[in-house]
């Protein structure tokens, strides 16, 4: 009988290890499986962190870009204000000269009809016009338009010194400048 207990025993531990190799081969075939799927997952993960370390290395490069487009663009836009600027300046002394060369010419030009007395209304001097249709013009010695010096009807350009006259008689659609 002792004898049959140790068989008994035996067969038992038999079936116990039995057990035991069936689940530790169950769970290792479980194990080893989680293993193979860690390692699929861990190769994933390094994957996606390269990507991700490139996809922040090209932000990181677009940032500057970005950086210098806008240097570069305010950098632009300065030179074409400081252009405009200096324009601007040349400009307004450009209208000053002729704002003040329009005064020069409206105060030694003459085109409405009428007499002229040298020295009071109008300055000494040579006049010339580019003429236009049926201009007349008379030097006088008094401001009495029968006390001609000089007179002339004409269309085109001419040319007369008042400097010895008393008066200046004009009609027609001529204008008058004084050269000197």
């Amino acid at each position: 009988m002792k004898n049959a207990i140790w068989v008994v025993v035996a067969l038992v531990l038999g079936a116990v290890g039995y057990g035991i190799g069936a689940v530790t081969n169950s769970h290792q075939s479980q194990l080893s499986a989680e293993q193979a799927r860690a390692a699929s997952l861990e190769r994933k993960l390094t994957s996606a962190q390269g990507q991700l370390t490139t996809a922040h290395d090209n932000l990181l490069a677009a940032q500057s870009q970005v950086q210098q487009a806008q240097q570069t663009a305010r950098q632009a836009q300065e030179q074409a204000q400081a252009k405009f600027a200096a324009r601007e300046k040349a400009l307004q002394k450009m209208q000053r000269r002729l704002k003040s060369e329009e005064g020069q010419v409206q105060a030694s030009s003459i085109s409405a009809s009428g007499v002229y007395v040298v020295g009071s209304d109008i300055q000494p001097g040579v006049y010339h016009t580019n003429g236009g249709a049926d201009c007349y013009f008379a030097t006088l010695s008094s401001t009495n338009t029968f006390d001609i010096i000089d007179n002339n009807n004409f269309d085109g350009p001419e040319t007369v010194d008042v400097s010895g006259a008393h008066a200046l008689d004009i009609d027609g659609g001529c204008t008058w400048v004084r050269e000197s």
